[in-house]
């Protein structure tokens, strides 16, 4: 009895410590294994792949973002800015000092060109042609106006003036003279 019960009692002992030692053993292990396993390989998967892609993402999302933004923005406002200002001043440097430039020489000189010439031209022609007119119009008509009136009034004043006072005068005399001596003579003859 005592040695089928020692033997019991080992053989249970024995099974139940291998038993649970396997187990436990097995458990933990498996359990820390793949525990670990699991949480080292998710968590290294996660944190790496979140990691990697969000830095990955992030940067190159950024620096694309930002390089391109900043090149397209500096180049374009660089260009644009450069392009239009230079393009723009000189358009209108150039034409504005063009179109002034030939304008104003343009005009200048068409203007004073017309100007000079057509108020020279006008102004000795007709200068010229009123002096000449009227000189020779005033003078031809006052001379002859003058001269007839003068001509004519002088001698018609004259003429009938020493006419009538020559013919009176004469008459008149040789009327009273004829008559006188004709009455003295009649008179003393009769007498």
């Amino acid at each position: 009895c005592a040695c089928s019960c020692v033997c019991w009692f080992f053989c249970l002992f024995v099974c139940l410590f291998v038993c649970l030692f396997v187990c436990l053993f097995v458990c933990l292990f498996v359990c820390l294994f793949v525990c670990l396993f699991v949480c080292l390989f998710v968590c290294l998967f996660v944190c790496l792949f979140v990691c990697l892609f969000v830095c990955l993402f992030v940067c190159l999302f950024v620096c694309l973002f930002v390089c391109l933004f900043v090149c397209l923005f500096v180049c374009l406002f660089v260009c644009l800015f450069v392009c239009l200002f230079v393009c723009l001043f000189v358009c209108l440097f150039v034409c504005l000092f063009v179109c002034l430039f030939v304008c104003l020489f343009v005009c200048l000189f068409v203007c004073l060109f017309v100007c000079l010439f057509v108020c020279l031209f006008v102004c000795l022609f007709v200068c010229l042609f009123v002096c000449l007119f009227v000189c020779l119009f005033v003078c031809l008509f006052v001379c002859l106006f003058v001269c007839l009136f003068v001509c004519l009034f002088v001698c018609l004043f004259v003429c009938l003036f020493v006419c009538l006072f020559v013919c009176l005068f004469v008459c008149l005399f040789v009327c009273l003279f004829v008559c006188l001596f004709v009455c003295l003579f009649v008179c003393l003859f009769v007498c």
